[in-house]
């Protein structure tokens, strides 16, 4: 049993360089490990930068956007005045007519041939005080 005992104690008191191996494959497990954390962080990193650059890009296009949607706003703006006049005088225009046709031939005729009437809720006194009809 005393030999057991002595081998057991010689088990325990290892060979130093056995010990350093294992420390040494430990260390560079670790160091193993502590690159792959850096490289990702490195790489999410890089991404993130990515983003923020593509995100910069966007919001410079978006207020441009912005910018020429508001400058064609304006200039379309005189067009629908300009158009909603025409219309006013086109269904001033057409109101003179179909008053005309009560009385003259020659207008209804025309009134007839076109097909020119006016709609159930359209009056002459409203369609003239309001640009739409």
């Amino acid at each position: 049993m005393q030999d057991f005992e002595n081998g057991s104690a010689a088990a325990l008191n290892t060979d130093p360089q056995g010990l350093h191996i294992s420390l040494a494959l430990f260390a560079l497990a670790f160091a193993l490990f502590l690159f792959a954390q850096i490289s990702s962080l490195g790489q999410s990193s890089r991404g993130i930068r990515w983003q923020s650059e593509n995100l910069d890009r966007q919001i410079t296009g978006l207020t441009e956007s912005e910018k020429n949607f508001s400058q064609l706003l304006k200039q379309r703006e005189s067009l629908v005045e300009q158009s909603q006049s025409i219309q006013s005088r086109y269904t001033e225009m057409f109101n003179d007519l179909l008053k005309l046709a009560e009385t003259d031939a020659d207008a209804n005729a025309v009134v007839e041939k076109y097909k020119i009437q006016r709609r159930p809720d359209q009056t002459p006194s409203n369609s003239t005080s309001s640009g739409t009809p």
